[in-house]
């Protein structure tokens, strides 16, 4: 089959997927700096931030319904999981009526550094917002909503 039909469509500096990608790569570094220069730099690493705030919101789920709840695999949950315990932030439980199910539950630890990564959090949420009127956040998250569900939806 000869190539020379197809029509090349070189990647644009003005494309959404450059933009995603380097919003992405951006918002990762400053995350990586603010908790370096916080004294949750021991204890938190980039990519536990969604796990933790829903283990914040609800604690002692199992880690079927933390992926159901964050769109993430079973085998990513584990991983996470095992970060944040590897980290003390947490402990896996055998589920009492479900000897096939574990339970992740928050330690005293990760109670004491909540509040200081709530306030990271809204930090980076405000430098992320600062640009936009609250008529343009609301439409961009959904946009975003729409982006991530149909992504997902082709991987699936």
């Amino acid at each position: 089959m000869s190539v020379t039909n197809v029509k090349k469509t070189p990647i644009s500096p003005n494309s959404l997927g450059f933009y995603l990608s380097r919003a992405s790569i951006v918002f990762r570094e400053l995350l990586k700096q603010s908790l370096a220069e916080s004294s949750l730099k021991d204890y938190i690493k980039p990519g536990m931030g969604n796990l933790m705030f829903s283990l914040y919101e609800q604690d002692g789920v199992t880690k079927t319904e933390l992926a159901r709840t964050l769109s993430l695999s079973k085998m990513t949950i584990t991983r996470l999981v095992r970060d944040i315990e590897k980290h003390g932030l947490a402990v896996s439980k055998a589920d009492e009526n479900d000897g096939r199910a574990s339970r992740v539950h928050l330690t005293p630890l990760a109670r004491k550094l909540e509040p200081e990564y709530a306030q990271l959090a809204r930090s980076l949420e405000e430098r992320i917002s600062e640009n936009f009127t609250p008529a343009d956040l609301t439409q961009f998250r959904h946009h975003l909503k729409t982006l991530l569900e149909s992504l997902v939806e082709k991987t699936s």
